[in-house]
Parts: structure tokens; sequence; C-alpha cells
């Protein structure tokens, strides 16, 4: 690691200049940390959520460590969970390992256009803001609560990004036409889908109305068919631009974990999560050849709306985490940095593959005990 760097930084560091100087120069030495320097949100440096305490320490109380420059850094250093509270980290406040996309020079996504459904809330919310931050033109998708989607909105225009709302019902074929016909007309083409809209509709498998199982079947699987056929058919009619992408489009097709566990009580939505990883599978099969890459996101779990009554009390947390090998529930922002990535050009190669993103959930953590 590059000490020298961060030693020099260290100097007049009373300053919110001298403070970034630090957070660049930790950044430098390879050290991952996530502070608020007390400035505007836009000079804030946050760049992992990864939080290292004794860094943080080293910015608040320099003076501890005058007499042991050269010693201090061997200390080990002491790595917290994402969503851990630092007492006095960053400058004198009380700082949570950061769950923020921090903003980048880094563009992956510039020029790209995208379509992500189900985006005013949970999974989809953070995607989309998260293609944003990556450079791309986002149709944010939604079913009700216009106002959180117009917020998803605002996010990507602060992005430097456009982005417009769009109402449709993913199950509804002339209404995922209308919403395509419209990306291409404000946008002029869709270079990228994330088909996350979902829902649960949970009952006891002798007491499931055909109502619940269709509802659920209708929009978690037959929507992702509607809108990625939609997509194909502007990826096909547009072929590859390579000054753009080296694919002629991508599609993200969000499953979950339940594609692989059975859920009792929740068979309708772990039907519809498996014929998604099939459906994923069979068109990545197809469209391979066409230079359109397709591929699943499969989520464990995830903090979001659709199951807080998983970890919103203290006992339920606990029971949920004995799923998770990794310790931590997920967050929608580890969802959104693997679409970025799948949406990308750094992800070419990658096609039919499902990534899961679930700290270990899949693994069959029963058995690391042996059984």
């Amino acid at each position: 690691m590059k000490f020298n760097t961060l030693s020099s930084a260290l100097k007049g560091k009373n300053n919110p200049t001298s403070k970034q100087r630090v957070a660049n120069a930790i950044r430098t030495a390879g050290i991952a940390i996530s502070f608020d320097t007390g400035s505007a949100p836009a000079d804030r440096a946050r760049y992992s959520p990864t939080l290292i305490r004794w860094s943080a320490n080293l910015v608040r109380e320099p003076r501890s460590h005058s007499r042991s420059r050269t010693a201090w850094w061997r200390k080990k250093p002491e790595l917290l969970p994402l969503n851990s509270v630092v007492p006095g980290a960053g400058f004198g406040r009380q700082t949570r390992c950061s769950s923020e996309l921090p903003m980048s020079d880094h563009k992956p996504l510039a020029r790209q256009k995208a379509i992500v459904t189900g985006a005013n809330s949970g999974i989809g919310e953070s995607v989309a803001i998260a293609l944003g931050l990556a450079g791309a033109d986002v149709v944010v998708n939604y079913v009700e609560n216009e106002d959180a989607a117009n917020g998803v909105v605002d996010r990507i225009h602060q992005a430097g990004c456009k982005a417009v709302a769009h109402r449709a019902d993913v199950s509804a074929q002339d209404q995922v036409e209308d919403m395509f016909e419209r990306a291409v007309r404000e946008f002029g083409t869709i270079d990228i889908l994330v088909a996350n809209a979902g829902l649960q509709r949970d009952c006891a498998f002798a007491e499931m109305s055909l109502e619940k199982w269709n509802k659920v079947l209708e929009v978690n699987l037959t929507g992702q068919f509607l809108c990625a056929q939609a997509a194909t058919r502007e990826f096909l009619r547009r072929g590859v631009v390579p000054s753009v992408s080296c694919a002629a489009g991508k599609i993200i097709c969000m499953s979950s974990v339940h594609q692989e566990i059975p859920w009792a009580g929740h068979a309708n939505y772990a039907t519809s999560k498996g014929g998604i990883k099939l459906l994923m599978e069979s068109i990545a099969q197809e469209l391979a050849p066409k230079r359109i890459r397709v591929n699943g996101i499969a989520p464990g779990a995830i903090r979001t709306p659709i199951n807080t009554a998983a970890w919103n009390t203290p006992e339920a947390l606990k029971n949920l985490l004995t799923l998770i090998p990794y310790g931590r529930i997920g967050l929608p922002e580890d969802v959104a940095r693997a679409a970025v990535w799948l949406a990308s050009d750094e992800s070419d190669y990658v096609v039919g593959t499902t990534l899961f993103v679930d700290g270990g959930m899949t693994l069959f953590p029963g058995f690391a005990t042996n059984g």
C-alpha cells in the first residue's frame, strides 16, 4: 500500500480540502473507506460498503498516532459489516457504512438507453438509479405510486441523464408495446431491458385460489416474456452499434434464489421464478448468435417493501440471518451494482448466466455444521 501518499495527505488536515485529500489518499493506498466529510453530498467520500475503523479514527484523531507514524498501519483493520454504526467516525459524526451508489466519472453505460420495469421502489428503483449514474437514459416503469416513480426520475436527472416515468402493467401486451414505442420515440432506441417487475400473493397451497396463482404468473413470468420479446424486436431492428456497445442489446431477467430453493407457502412465486430461469436460458441460447446477451440476477433476502415481515423485527431478522452465511441482509444497491455490470460491455462474454446476489443463501447453510 502507498502509505507515503497517505502520510503526506495527513498534513494540513483541518480543512475540508485536506479531508478530501485524505480520502483520496486512502483510496489510492488501496484501503476501502466510507466516511462523511461534513460537506455537500457531491463532496462526500463514499467509496465502499466496507468501513475500516482505524482509518476513520486516524482522520478524526490524527494526533493519537503522531508518536508512532510508522507503526499504526501495521494494526490489523477491523472490517465492519454493511450498515454498522461507527461512533465518532467521519470527523465527529456517527456514520453508517454507505449503501449509496457513488457518483463516478466512469460511465460504462454512456449513450445507452434502458427500460427498468417495477422501478418505483425496492430493487427496481435502485437499479434504475444505478443505470442513470452509469450514464444510461432510463424509462422508469411503474403501475402505482406515480410520485415515487417521478422521484426516481429526478434522481436520474441529477446524475445528468434523461429519464421518463411510464405507467404500464407488464402483464398487458398492449401496455408493454406502448411503453416500448414511447421509449423509442423519446430516446431513439433501447439498449438495455431490466425485467424486474414482480409481486407475491402468498398462501398455503391447499387454499390458493386460481386468481392468486394466475396473478403471480402473469406479472412475474408472462410480464418478462412480453417485455423481453418487445426488447428483442427493437434490438434486431437496430443491430449492433459498435460505438455504443459490443452487443445489439442486453436483457436482464430479475429472478430469485427461489428459482433454486423450494418455498412452502409460496408455490406460485417459486414457480414463476423457476420459469424465469428457463425462459432466460432458452432465449439466451436462441439470441446469442444475434449478439443479444440475456442473463439473470437471483437476489436473496433483500431489504425491500415486498418482504418487510422477514426483517423488520429483531427476532425476524435473527431467524433470517441463519439462512445467510455472509451474516447480513442484502440491500437493493447490492443488486443494482450487479445489474450495471451485466448491462455493460465489461460482462460482454457472459451469456445465459444467473448471477446470485444472496450472501450465500443458495449454499445450503444448514449443512455447514454437517447438517
